[in-house]
């Protein structure tokens, strides 16, 4: 069990998968006090709404009042709506997601990103939504794309009109284009071998017509990294790793191997 003094000095960010729970936290007051980790849920006879709570009750640490608290919704359904078409109205965002999951009962939310011009429409499993509320007081949540896609916008001042951003982390993929900082692709790929990654990338650089002016970045696990950027290297002219932020390196010693799209919300915000 993890115990903190002061925990109104803490922040805690957590993503929410189909099968997990990730965590991340720190002291704003105290350097060097990251602490991660994550609670599977192998459960496949039990919702998955049950093996959180369970999670969350076994590790009292959650429950601490910290001083601030965000969940990440790591969810499959979204739509991501350029803010033309909303004029800043969440009810509009909604509207788009509805038509493309009109059968879809899950509760949506919506993430405004006015820095890349788009918004971001998902849903939450209604049983998840209404623990999380009663839990922990209507906590902020946002879609696990999001801060990763806010991240990228800041860093994408210099070098080539357009990037494609590929950021690889527990067999998850997520990859973000970006013309004049104006959002114009983000999706996420789920894949078992680092040859499934490379073929999804590939795909969505091609489909994005893509060019050697372009710049493909790369983020995320040390080792996926590593097994990608030569196969990358193959059919992308400029191919980048991303430079792990110096800020972040006074979290702690494992701050570069912690879940980066956890650590890197208190940049975005």
């Amino acid at each position: 069990s993890i115990e903190i003094q002061h925990p109104e000095v803490w922040n805690l960010s957590a993503r929410i998968s189909a099968d997990s729970i990730t965590y991340a936290m720190h002291s704003s007051m105290d350097e060097g006090t990251l602490a991660f980790g994550q609670f599977a849920f192998d459960s496949p006879d039990q919702a998955v709404h049950e093996q959180l709570e369970a999670a969350i009750y076994d590790n009292r640490f959650f429950l601490y009042d910290f001083g601030k608290r965000r969940f990440l919704i790591d969810s499959t359904r979204f739509v991501i709506v350029p803010e033309e078409f909303t004029a800043g109205e969440n009810a509009r965002a909604e509207k788009y997601f509805r038509n493309l999951y009109p059968n879809d009962k899950s509760v949506v939310a919506v993430d405004r990103i006015p820095e890349v011009g788009a918004d971001i429409a998902y849903g939450i499993d209604p049983a998840i939504d209404s623990f999380l509320r009663r839990t922990f007081d209507n906590p902020p949540t946002q879609h696990a794309l999001t801060p990763i896609i806010k991240f990228l916008r800041q860093k994408d001042i210099y070098g080539a009109e357009r990037k494609m951003y590929a950021y690889v982390c527990d067999r998850c993929l997520e990859i973000v284009a970006l013309r004049n900082g104006r959002l114009f692709f983000a999706n996420r790929f789920d894949f078992s071998t680092e040859t499934d990654a490379l073929y999804y990338i590939i795909n969505v650089w091609r489909t994005l017509e893509m060019n050697d002016s372009d710049e493909l970045h790369i983020m995320g696990d040390k080792e996926q990294k590593k097994a990608l950027l030569p196969e990358l290297r193959k059919y992308v002219k400029t191919v980048i790793q991303t430079i792990f932020p110096a800020q972040l390196l006074k979290l702690g010693k494992n701050a570069m191997t912690a879940p980066f799209d956890l650590i890197v919300i208190p940049l975005c915000e």
